[in-house]
């Protein structure tokens, strides 16, 4: 089963490496079917820290997480089915939900966090794109002894699926991100991709680019995930007129 297909390596280390802990926590339950075993990684600096390994009982997964002092703070949450998913957490999130990990495939349901609600909505396109390309890919394989010319023409039909789907993904990511412009788990959004399409380019998109870094420096000045995304938006801007002027 093909694992999700988000480009999280850049983003999960987008966090400053010496922000400091604070005292303040969120508290998390999660219904969890298929893991014994969850290791929590957090996003620290240039690279992702394992915070903790977490027994999974009766299916049930309880922890309390501390935050960082940006009060915005981003965990990776690792099944030994290798299934995952990322949490977003602010101060007095209670989450509560239920996660399906016995695949990679994650399929999973969060609430009490506006980040990690957030965060569920940009990955649902993500999942609904790996199923299509699974499924592309399921195909293609019990049909391998087919001729040539229906080979082709069976390309041709996955190339338009995918194709509009690359699109519809596309416009899904849109409107969610467009409901809370300043909602620091957008970042992610920007760096999704289907296949290996990425679904936003430099050299289309840096305007909306630029609009969504604007509005979480405005909205979170200190912030080192918006100050990021900002250098990054900002060095592709300077390529761009770059290009332009040779």
């Amino acid at each position: 089963m093909r694992k999700p297909f988000v480009r999280a390596a850049f983003w999960a280390s987008a966090l400053f490496a010496s922000v400091a802990c604070s005292s303040d926590h969120a508290t998390i339950h999660l219904k969890v079917d298929g893991a014994s075993e969850a290791i929590v990684v957090r996003i620290e600096g240039d690279h992702s820290i394992p915070w903790d390994t977490i027994a999974i009982a009766n299916g049930q997964l309880n922890l309390n997480l501390p935050l960082d002092s940006t009060l915005q703070t981003f965990y990776f949450l690792l099944f030994d089915t290798g299934g995952s998913l990322r949490l977003g957490i602010q101060p007095g999130d209670n989450i509560e939900g239920n996660v399906d990990a016995r695949n990679p495939m994650t399929e999973y349901n969060v609430q009490g966090s506006i980040l990690s609600e957030q965060l569920l909505a940009l990955y649902r396109p993500v999942l609904r794109s790996s199923h299509l390309l699974d499924s592309l890919d399921g195909y293609r394989q019990e049909h391998h002894s087919d001729s040539t010319i229906t080979a082709l023409a069976r390309e041709q039909r996955h190339f338009e699926l995918l194709e509009a789907r690359y699109f519809t993904h596309r416009e899904e990511v849109q409107a969610i991100m467009a409901q809370d412009s300043s909602n620091l788990s957008n970042v992610f959004g920007f760096f999704q991709q289907v296949g290996q399409v990425p679904l936003f380019r430099p050299s289309t998109d840096l305007d909306l680019m630029q609009t969504y870094s604007a509005a979480l420096i405005k909205a979170y000045p200190s912030h080192p995930l918006a100050q990021i995304f900002a250098q990054e938006t900002e060095r592709l801007a300077m390529g761009a007129t770059s290009t332009e002027i040779r």
